[in-house]
């Protein structure tokens, strides 16, 4: 075992010379190896340990697997800490809370002591169990990468020098070495999944082939090479994403043209914005489903109020869910109007000098002796139309708005600016009416539209 564990530690480069270290010890053989291993063999390295201990409260022999971690820790004249894990959590959900519990002491351990190395005995049976629990719970090929030598989590280097070293060479380490162990009881128990691969399908799979152990971490080194060289690549992708207030979006014709495997993994990586976890198989492939369509307006609903629309060529994420609901707001003269999805009007009284108002979307000047105030702003209505300029007639506002590319989900609280007569004079960054102002000397209300409370180049 020696052997297999110096030479981890250095293909993995997990030590510097010095280093002050953090061992979490459980009391079990893998932990109580991994600490005499490092206090006895580890010698080259000059590591500075600090035994740290978490007690459960679970099991009535708990308090005996403390009494032995601060024995020993004492034996070798090493620095000790303990924490007692408060009582919470769910019995769904107590592995996830003990776990987060555990590392955040270990995080606070590491900051009194000035060290900034977790090392844990996660071994070659943890690795083989853990790969073939999320070959049975996991739809992505990178869940097989299973648990690596050495990673970084909140800036604290986790490393496990046991990870190619099976549970049946740590006990002969145990017998020779007359290291002192405990029994964890509850490792017996069928209730968890985890202790099932381990009595049922881990010694058959050994059976069959003992060289499964080596297999599956080659398989998990390949995979975890091949999963950084994606990564590399999606964060190139992502330069071509752009943000828009609370929303992601990106062109539908430039995910069409990329190769799936790409595709998934960008789609994946933006949805992380949002959210970490819960982003399953299902979902990505939903998004791919939207964005083949044909049809030019489209929108799916993702958990944690995740939205994707697809509207013509562009694609956006957002978990900012705009209301439906109708709304209509008075304009008053130097004064401003939040919508209910954030967007802003603002009214103010000005002169404008021979302004070519219609090359400015977003913002519209009115002449007082062609509208009635008070001005209102509020949602389409059934039959709206807009009186065109230049003579040209009146539009459907639906029709201007398909023409405008305005997605159908947003179509129904898109803002409408009319007159006491409900004489519409503007659709924001779509079309003004005939009403406005293209050449003026005189006396002018400007209303100025600002997208999500941002300024004009915003919009």
């Amino acid at each position: 075992m020696q052997k297999v564990v110096l030479e981890t530690i250095k293909k993995y480069d997990l030590f510097d010379q010095r280093e002050r270290v953090i061992v979490a010890v459980s009391g079990g053989a893998d932990s109580m190896a991994l600490l005499h291993f490092l206090k006895h063999y580890a010698t080259n390295y000059q590591l500075s340990l600090v035994v740290a201990h978490v007690n459960h409260k679970k099991r009535k022999n708990a308090d005996l697997d403390e009494l032995l971690v601060q024995k020993i820790a004492t034996n070798y004249q090493l620095p000790y800490e303990v924490y007692y894990l408060p009582p919470g959590g769910t019995t769904e959900n107590f592995h996830e809370y003990a776990r987060k519990e555990r590392y955040n002491f270990f995080r606070s351990v590491a900051k009194k002591y000035g060290a900034d190395c977790l090392v844990t005995a996660h071994h070659a049976d943890d690795q083989l169990e853990t790969q073939i629990q999320r070959l049975l719970y996991f739809e992505s090929p990178n869940g097989l990468i299973g648990i690596k030598a050495k990673r970084v989590s909140q800036h604290l280097k986790v490393v496990r020098p046991l990870i190619r070293v099976t549970k049946k060479q740590i006990y002969g380490y145990c017998e020779r070495e007359g290291v002192k162990f405990r029994e964890d009881e509850s490792n017996q128990s069928d209730v968890y999944t985890r202790n099932r691969i381990r009595k049922y399908i881990v010694p058959e799979l050994v059976k069959e082939s003992p060289s499964v152990y080596e297999h599956l971490n080659v398989i998990g080194e390949q995979l975890n090479d091949d999963e950084i060289y994606f990564s590399q690549q999606v964060d190139e992708l992502m330069e071509n994403t752009y943000r828009q207030g609370n929303d992601v979006w990106l062109s539908r014709r430039f995910i069409q043209q990329l190769p799936p495997s790409l595709s998934r993994r960008l789609i994946k990586r933006i949805l992380q914005q949002f959210v970490i976890k819960d982003i399953q198989h299902i979902h990505i492939e939903k998004v791919l489903e939207l964005i083949r369509n044909p049809k030019p307006n489209l929108t799916l609903f993702l958990p944690h109020q995740i939205r994707c629309i697809v509207a013509y060529d562009k694609v956006s994420f957002s978990k900012d869910m705009t209301s439906s609901e109708e709304y209509e707001f008075t304009l008053s003269l130097n004064d401003s109007v939040v919508l209910p999805n954030g967007d802003i009007l603002k009214v103010s009284e000005n002169k404008v000098d021979e302004k070519p108002e219609k090359f400015c979307i977003n913002e519209v000047h009115l002449c007082y002796n062609e509208i009635e105030l008070p001005l209102k702003v509020r949602t389409r209505q059934p039959g709206d139309r807009i009186q065109l300029m230049n003579g040209s007639g009146s539009k459907k506002i639906k029709e201007i708005m398909i023409e405008g590319k305005v997605p159908r989900l947003l179509r129904d609280t898109w803002p409408i600016v009319v007159d006491s007569n409900d004489k519409i004079l503007w659709v924001p960054l779509l079309k003004k009416s005939a009403f406005c102002c293209h050449k003026s000397n005189g006396k002018t209300m400007t209303i100025v539209y600002k997208h999500r409370g941002g300024n004009e180049e915003d919009a």
